[in-house]
């Protein structure tokens, strides 16, 4: 298929006038903040009446028309545009045409008609006149401009488009000056993947990088920020999604996995904001497409760099400084080739000595940190693409007597390849890369090192009318070696299983306003020797044009999990897989079974989005670690393996989720609030219990304020892509579980009739109680610069100083034991933030 020459035929009808909307003036329009646009799309590509979303890339705005009827949008105040036009705003949209233009006129407000009526090469010059009709196509025009196609306008508003419509006319009606629009590129995308899917949520770049943060833009935090997610602590970057635990969590940097991707302290998210695209979240009922993990998927996808117009080897770079890293990024775009590269360190420790000598802090910490990220695009053809990407990180952490190193890696090669207009064939050739060490003291050591091989192929079919059809096969090859020694116990296991998955999977519209999504996911994992079958289904209703109704449900396996060796959270994942015991028994996988529901209704008060969710899983066969072997010759066995002091653990969760956004305005934001439970019990005989990351109910709230800039602001700014905001996080939630103390005693030593002074604390119920509420605010109180070219931020953290408790434990030094509270980030009021672009 050719992009801009066989696929599509592109006719803009281009004219000046004074009344661009009937009802409308000029001086309506001289009295907005920016270009008004008015367009019609005539595209056969699109059926008759079909509905139609048009995104205005630059500004967000997204219009809802149909096809043939006119819609009228704002433009920021600039000389180029990305209009983007998809036959759905759901999960039917399945294609999408993305026009690049260039304006070059001086009025307020111009029209163009999107439509079908002959082939465009790559660039076109559009232009309208008081001359006679041109024919599209033309050869005077062509041999005039080889490169380009020409179509002109006459005064009255007719064109060369085949099509007429009165009221579309109307729209179009040209006045008597001059207009020209130049077309730079038209992108034609019969999209793999719909802008939006059942289940999933999508945060865009730039709102992560509006968001209050510890001075730099965070991919992870975002996502902390939807209902139903849980941060256990300031600490920690990990995510607990509805109930589930943290390595239940998939992480996909163009489709390779990432192996629990944090940082120390909670400060940074692994990945980059600058080297991404928008970012995918599903936290339930994601298609049969992802598996081996229960709980949710985090897609991301590497940015393709430079500018559709500018061929540069540095078409835009920036630097970074925060209050604890630096980061430097670049891209290009030279012919078929586009890449991005992105790089970060950190210099923690010094800044925390600063603050020690301050006095706004005390605490001491050797820690380091540095990522490097990147993207590297091809199109051989217009039909075939080659992409590769990188990630690599490395951390490094001493607060004696803890040590600990670990890192990243993940290098996926992606290509994709359009066959004809029904056919597709996508693969990925993925390297992952996960190890860690901890050592305390020389009481204890783990090491783990996980290698990761996966080879992923798809294709998708469209030629059935209303149905995709999507059917795959991956072969993922694991390679880990866990060495653990306590004492005079050790422990050395490698696991090295093979995990075979093909997978069918349906979307049928099934009607203009119904979606069924189905498939079958199937797997066989050979060290466990288990064979499973996870049956998916999702459901769209839009009830009207504004209310959507999603249900989803499935089956979800996870041959990979997380050891759990204690209900405190530690900073990494210890991943093993599903195995066989040195006594023969298979190790189940994981399993979850899901049902869940969500109403959304747009436009609600005119411009705001809500969105009722509720939902419903099992947890199955997960995995918990018994200290049960305390045999010197049994565990140093060379056929020990970890799996042997293996038990499991049953549970349940459930809850609601209520949200409230507002996106358009001077003003933006939003609320939500989640309540839920969630309960394990494991195989011991003990109690059920609350895990370690249940939360009963959060209360999460954003906002921000455009001060001054060029649109959507209190107050206009003189200067163009200038701007002055401001925005505010609040966080309101229950207190994490822990165990409670129910008193001491001093121990009496075996064979002795006097006690000694060693105190033991006894404890409660496990997880019966709960840490105090907890609560902060951060705000970023000032926000400014100017789009593309440079921003200055300031965030304040725990604006009110609030004491939020993480870890407790009794000093049993003193007499009597005295119970010592350690708390989460305390009041942080110099997190600064420049980042300049050239």
């Amino acid at each position: 298929m050719k992009f801009c020459i066989s696929i599509i035929a592109l006719l803009l009808t281009t004219a000046a006038f004074a009344q661009s909307v009937p009802g409308s003036t000029a001086a309506d329009s001289a009295q907005v903040a920016g270009i008004v646009f008015n367009g019609v799309v005539r595209d056969a590509s699109f059926a008759a009446g079909e509905k139609l979303n048009v995104e205005i890339l630059e500004s967000g705005e997204a219009i809802q028309t149909v096809v043939g009827e006119p819609f009228r949008a704002i433009l920021p105040e600039d000389t180029l545009w990305n209009v983007c036009v998809t036959n759905s705003d759901t999960a039917g949209a399945e294609k999408e045409k993305c026009y690049e233009l260039v304006y070059t006129g001086s009025e307020r407000s111009f029209s163009q008609t999107l439509g079908e009526a002959f082939a465009a090469p790559d660039s076109a010059n559009v232009a309208s006149s008081d001359s006679a009709d041109a024919t599209p196509g033309d050869s005077t025009s062509a041999s005039q401009k080889p490169d380009s196609a020409v179509a002109n306008a006459d005064p009255s508003g007719s064109s060369a488009s085949p099509e007429k419509d009165v009221d579309v006319d109307a729209l179009l009606a040209a006045g008597s000056n001059e207009k020209v629009t130049e077309l730079k590129k038209v992108v034609v995308q019969l999209r793999k993947r719909p802008k939006r899917k059942p289940g999933e949520s999508v945060v865009s770049a730039k709102s992560i990088k509006r968001m209050p943060g510890l001075a730099e833009a965070d991919v992870i935090k975002s996502i902390q920020a939807l209902p139903g997610v849980v941060a256990s602590s300031d600490f920690s970057s990990k995510i607990y999604v509805r109930g589930g635990a943290a390595d239940q969590n998939l992480f996909l940097f163009d489709n390779a996995v990432v192996y629990s991707p944090v940082h120390f302290f909670g400060l940074f998210s692994t990945f980059l904001v600058e080297g991404i695209d928008d970012v995918q979240f599903y936290k339930s009922g994601f298609p049969a497409q992802y598996g081996n993990r229960l709980s949710s998927v985090l897609k991301m996808d590497g940015r393709a760099g430079g500018q559709d117009t500018v061929e540069e080897w540095f078409s835009k770079s920036s630097v970074k400084i925060s209050t604890f890293a630096a980061q430097l990024h670049t891209e290009g775009h030279k012919g078929d080739a586009r890449w991005v590269i992105a790089g970060r360190t950190t210099y923690i420790g010094f800044m925390l000595d600063l603050m020690n000598t301050i006095g706004l802090l005390d605490l001491a910490l050797d820690y380091e940190f540095t990522d490097l990220q990147g993207t590297f695009m091809y199109n051989f053809t217009e039909d075939t693409r080659l992409k590769f990407s990188f990630y690599v990180g490395k951390d490094r952490l001493s607060f004696d007597p803890l040590y600990m190193d670990w890192g990243n890696v993940a290098i996926p090669v992606n290509i994709s390849h359009r066959i004809n207009g029904d056919w597709d064939y996508n693969a990925t050739l993925a390297y992952s890369q996960f190890y860690q060490t901890m050592k305390v003291g020389d009481l204890m050591s783990i090491d783990m090192y996980l290698y990761t091989f996966a080879g992923k192929q798809w294709v998708n079919y469209r030629g059935i009318d209303n149905h995709t059809f999507t059917a795959g096969y991956e072969l993922e090859y694991d390679y880990e070696r866990y060495q653990e020694q306590m004492s005079s116990m050790k422990i050395a296991d490698i696991q090295k299983p093979f995990h075979h998955v093909a997978y069918v999977q349906d979307s049928w519209k099934m009607n203009p306003d119904w979606l069924l999504q189905y498939g079958l996911r199937f797997n066989y994992q050979t060290a466990a020797e288990h064979f499973g079958v996870e049956p998916r289904a999702s459901l769209t209703v839009n009830l009207d044009e504004t209310k959507t109704l999603e249900v989803y449900g499935g089956y979800y396996l996870q041959y990979l999990n997380s050891i759990v060796y204690t209900d405190q959270e530690t900073l990494n994942e210890f991943y093993y897989p599903a195995t066989t015991t040195t006594k023969g028994k298979h190790i189940e996988p994981a399993s979850s079974w899901l049902i869940a529901a969500e109403y959304t209704q747009r436009d609600l008060f005119k411009d705001y989005d809500a969105t009722v969710g509720v939902y419903y899983k099992t947890q199955n066969n997960l995995n918990t670690f018994q200290a049960v072997l305390d045999s010197n010759e049994e565990t140093a066995s060379k056929d020990f393996v970890v799996a042997d002091g293996f038990g499991t653990a049953e549970g349940y969760s459930f809850g609601y989720e209520l949200s409230l956004r507002k996106n358009k305005g001077w003003w933006f934001g939003g609320v939500n609030w989640s309540q839920g439970i969630s309960v394990l019990r494991t195989n011991d005989g003990t109690k059920p219990y609350f895990p370690s990351w249940h939360q009963p109910y959060a209360l999460k709230m954003d906002l921000g304020i455009n001060w001054k800039g060029d649109e959507d602001a209190i107050w206009k700014h003189e200067k163009k892509g200038r701007y002055l905001r401001s925005s505010l996080a609040l966080k309101y939630s229950a207190g994490m579980p822990i165990s409670e103390y129910k008193g001491y005693y001093y121990r009496k030593e075996i064979g002795s009739q006097e006690y000694s002074d060693k105190i033991t604390v006894l404890p409660g119920s496990r997880n019966a109680g709960r840490q105090t509420d907890y609560f902060r605010i951060d705000v970023k109180a000032i926000d400014v610069g100017r789009e593309g070219k440079w921003n200055f931020s300031w965030t304040i953290i725990n604006l009110t100083d609030h004491d939020n408790m993480f870890y407790s434990f009794y000093d049993t030094s003193k007499n009597p034991p005295e119970k010592t509270e350690i708390t989460q980030f305390p009041f942080l009021p110099i997190m600064l933030n420049y980042e300049y672009y050239f």
